[in-house]
């Protein structure tokens, strides 16, 4: 083979490798942005645009799957793997919201790193969750959160494999753990300050 012949099948195939990249980059971001706006459509408790986000994201993910389920350069880049984590995301916040249930990793066509990395995320719009219901004073369903935190920090507790499989497995662990004990204590407080507010009133009515 001539060396000119050589570095054009060169070209060529890095071409094609370049052309699947740079289309799967920008289904990448499409997929963030679904993504996104589903999580905020469950904050606004609008699950209809929650649930079309979702299915927008999911279509999308089945694209790139298609693109590079020969590529394993592009199946495994960063920036996949960050549309998948923010997919798990999604679907975890708004599966629990509507079913009250953990949708479990069998569930989704994605890399075992980026469900527990969704995990890991989630856990922060509990807690999001958990805030807004201690505002309006409802500590049992901020509990409800709560306890979704806990189980899912469960889940990466009892996983050892090595950072290098798993994304960051005892950093997204260590963050869980943070945020949970911030939210235990917000819950034990409110209860606290609540108790406090109802005794008082009872001992106002007494003295009336």
């Amino acid at each position: 083979m001539s060396e000119e012949k050589n570095l054009t099948s060169l070209n060529n195939a890095f071409s094609a490798l370049n052309k699947v990249r740079e289309e799967s980059l920008s289904i990448s971001r499409e997929i963030v942005q679904y993504c996104s706006k589903s999580i905020r459509s469950v904050h606004r408790n609008n699950f209809d645009d929650a649930a079309k986000h979702i299915a927008d994201a999911s279509q999308k993910l089945d694209t790139i799957k298609n693109l590079s389920k020969n590529v394993s350069e592009i199946s495994y880049a960063g920036y996949v793997l960050d549309a998948e984590r923010e997919y798990v995301e999604a679907v975890l916040f708004y599966k629990f919201e509507k079913n009250n249930i953990l949708e479990p990793y069998e569930n989704f066509d994605v890399h075992p790193s980026s469900y527990i990395q969704g995990i890991g995320d989630t856990i922060g719009e509990w807690r999001r969750k958990a805030l807004e219901h201690l505002r309006k004073l409802k500590i049992n369903e901020a509990e409800n959160y709560l306890e979704a935190m806990e189980e899912s920090l469960e889940i990466l507790n009892q996983l050892d494999y090595p950072d290098a499989l798993t994304g960051g497995l005892r950093r997204y662990a260590d963050n869980a753990r943070s945020i949970i004990e911030r939210t235990r204590s917000d819950i034990t407080n409110a209860f606290i300050n609540e108790s406090l507010r109802s005794d008082l009133s009872k001992l106002n009515k007494d003295e009336l």
